[in-house]
């Protein structure tokens, strides 16, 4: 089964609007990949969801047992966090990317633009949710 990395946009988009974020995690809950979330980014999606829609926080919960997420502990990509450091704009995204580095998804899909670069891109399969979407379905139609 392949494996996916989404990033916190993904998820609060994803849980609480229509559009390519919710059809990325509706993929997810079809059991059509793994999906996997840095437990710096769990944290991060559970105070962004306190703040915004503390009273939605079930959905957060909920989705998670039925996607069936692992989440990936920080002790397996702490080592990567400075060569992320260098890569990425934005310093508070080392650790999401940190852990990209570290556990190689096929796939990591985000909405952030300062994981969209080319240098990201050659040492990470990074991808929009338009861009996942449209291959997952190419590779769906190959079979």
């Amino acid at each position: 089964m392949k494996k996916a990395m989404v990033d916190s946009n993904i998820i609060f988009s994803g849980l609480l609007y229509s559009g390519k974020p919710s059809e990325v995690l509706r993929l997810s809950r079809r059991r059509g990949f793994r999906l996997l979330i840095p437990a710096d980014e769990l944290d991060e999606i559970r105070t962004v969801f306190k703040r915004k829609v503390s009273y939605r926080g079930y959905l957060l919960e909920g989705f998670l047992k039925m996607a069936g997420a692992k989440i990936v502990p920080a002790k397996k990509y702490r080592g990567f966090i400075p060569a992320a450091t260098e890569l990425i704009r934005d310093k508070k995204d080392a650790p999401i990317l940190a852990c990209a580095l570290a556990v190689k998804p096929d796939y990591f899909v985000t909405g952030d633009k300062d994981f969209l670069t080319k240098e990201i891109r050659e040492k990470v399969n990074t991808l929009a949710p338009s861009e996942f979407l449209r291959r997952r379905k190419e590779e769906r139609s190959k079979r």
